[in-house]
């Protein structure tokens, strides 16, 4: 199985110091950091691959001099994204830098509403100086999706922030359920119930905009059950999130399908750190080995952690005998955080194995 999507911590260098940071990024850059030329050297190993979509992430790839060069090459190979932070690095010169580079698509930030936003990302501004480099995207003409980090704090305004990824003219909506790890801190996470409510109202939202969840990959057992009219035990969340969404914002859409591409930590997809580790995923940090040690291809398809995550039937509890565990199959990198196994169950799903046919 080649992997579906690479991520690449280009640095860990970041001028905002947000809560959940899995990277506990830092200002300066780390001097161990790959240097251009080794990174024009993995991506022609990446290339053995038959063409995985590549992200660049960090900390802030806009902190490396070097980005535009580096995009350049890749995008010369990969359809290439970037996620970076809203600061004021992100200059409307250095967008269209990335746009004549060849990036397809940028991801920013949005965690809530102006006070959350702020609170979560360390910073007082961060939420305009957010949506202003939005505006810049569009006025050049770059794609952009928005990325939401969903915690205790800001579950109730997760309806505003779908508004605003349709009034900001978003191409997609990407969820991501907190993993505690880094600075993230357990007491961040919603509960098990309210991942399930969260989820299912993340189906009605698709219904009307683009949307994707990360490391809540349980959401493809939510849109096999929901196409299929079968209703998953929600509580009172999901009402209370279903009512505050304005549905007059609705626009066409085709009818929505399964995600194809069943890509969780280690299966179809792996992360390459700041200084060349590469790991399952960015929120699962255990090293399979480095790039500057073996190559890329050689460690993705033979290292033990990556061999066993590719086969579902190695999960246990009840993960391991779910019926929804070749589509699914749980974070492994919560698992991991939660429980120091990274082949445990999945410590936020409330399914029970064989209750949906």
């Amino acid at each position: 199985m080649d992997p579906f999507i690479v991520f690449w911590e280009l640095t860990r260098a970041c001028m905002l110091a947000c809560k959940h940071c899995r990277a506990k990024a830092i200002r300066n850059r780390n001097p161990n950091e790959l240097s251009k030329e080794e990174c024009f050297r993995v991506l022609d190993e990446i290339a053995s691959f038959s063409r995985p979509m590549l992200v660049f992430t960090g900390g802030d790839p806009l902190m490396r001099e070097d980005l535009g060069e580096i995009v350049s090459q890749a995008s010369k190979k990969f359809r290439v994204s970037i996620a970076f932070s809203g600061t004021e690095k992100a200059s409307k010169d250095r967008l269209e830098e990335l746009k004549n580079a060849g990036v397809s698509r940028i991801a920013i930030s949005i965690d809530g509403l102006e006070e959350t936003h702020d609170s979560f990302r360390g910073i007082k501004g961060a939420f305009s100086k957010s949506i202003e480099v939005l505006r810049k995207a569009r006025d050049v003409g770059l794609p952009f999706q928005i990325n939401t980090t969903v915690t205790k704090d800001n579950i109730y305004e997760l309806p505003e922030i779908a508004k605003l990824c349709v009034q900001l003219g978003a191409e997609m909506w990407d969820v991501f359920f907190i993993v505690p790890t880094g600075r993230a801190r357990p007491e961040l996470m919603p509960s098990p119930q309210e991942f399930e409510d969260v989820l299912c109202w993340l189906y009605d939202v698709g219904k009307f905009m683009n949307v994707k969840s990360s490391a809540a990959v349980h959401f493809r057992r939510i849109e096999i059950m929901r196409n299929r009219r079968e209703m998953p035990k929600v509580s009172e969340l999901y009402w209370k999130l279903l009512e505050r969404l304005d549905l007059d914002i609705k626009a066409e859409k085709p009818e929505r399908g399964i995600h194809r591409a069943f890509v969780t930590d280690g299966r179809g997809m792996f992360f390459i750190s700041h200084v060349g580790d590469i790991y399952p995923s960015g929120f699962l940090q255990i090293s399979a080995g480095n790039v500057r040690e073996r190559s890329v291809e050689e460690i993705y398809r033979n290292s033990e952690i990556f061999v066993k995550l590719r086969d579902p039937n190695n999960l246990k509890g009840k993960c391991g005998i779910c019926e929804f565990r070749s589509i699914c199959g749980g974070s492994r990198a919560r698992a991991y955080a939660l429980t120091g196994d990274y082949l445990a169950e999945e410590p936020c799903c409330i399914y029970e194995p064989g209750g949906c046919e």
